[in-house]
């Protein structure tokens, strides 16, 4: 299939089941508990100070990890596991589930450019290892393979509402619907980054 040149073919993260109808409901749940039950916070109030939604695709590297743990006399038990990294912030960790992959074509004004590229990504995978996974090992600490290094985007809605004194800007995982308040706060912090 033949795309036009305002798109791009992306790895795209998840399922993006939170349709764009939905996204007030969502917001409503990401307002807090005290502003959860306040009538200013209501489904139909957010609807009315939409200014805009538009589904933005954010780059995380992800990585397959495996754990070899030696037990001498026995053979080396393997765990894997999948990395993490945030391409623009740096925040990284591990992932609990791996989530589906699909290859999509999107507008390449959707797309969020990353900061830390193929060549800086190795420095944030070993700080996983050594600071996440190795400190559970509480003598011999293992050795790890890593593979598959690859981009993938995750999408997410960038809603902007109309606040009183200024706008209010949401993201919304695309996927899951959760906010992502930590991490937007995180991308122009810069604590995360490795120097």
């Amino acid at each position: 299939m033949l795309i036009d040149k305002q798109e791009k073919y992306i790895e795209r993260l998840g399922a993006s089941s939170v349709a764009q109808d939905e996204i007030p409901r969502f917001i409503r749940r990401a307002s807090g508990v005290m502003r959860k039950f306040s009538v200013s916070v209501s489904e139909e109030v957010i609807r009315q100070r939409l200014e805009s939604i538009h589904l933005i695709h954010h780059p995380v590297w992800i990585i397959k990890n495996t754990v070899i743990a030696a037990r001498r006399p026995f053979k080396p038990k393997r765990t894997p596991n999948m990395i993490f990294v945030d391409a623009v912030s740096g925040y990284r960790g591990l992932l609990s589930t791996v989530p589906a992959i699909h290859e999509v074509a999107v507008e390449k004004d959707s797309i969020v450019r990353a900061t830390i590229d193929q060549s800086e990504v190795d420095r944030y995978i070993e700080d996983v290892q050594a600071k996440q996974i190795d400190r559970s090992y509480v003598l011999k600490k293992p050795h790890h393979e890593s593979s598959d290094l690859r981009l993938v985007h995750l999408p997410l809605w960038k809603v902007v509402l109309r606040g009183e004194r200024q706008d209010e800007i949401y993201y919304i995982n695309a996927n899951t619907g959760e906010s992502e308040y930590f991490m937007s706060r995180r991308w122009n912090s810069g604590e995360d980054l490795i120097d």
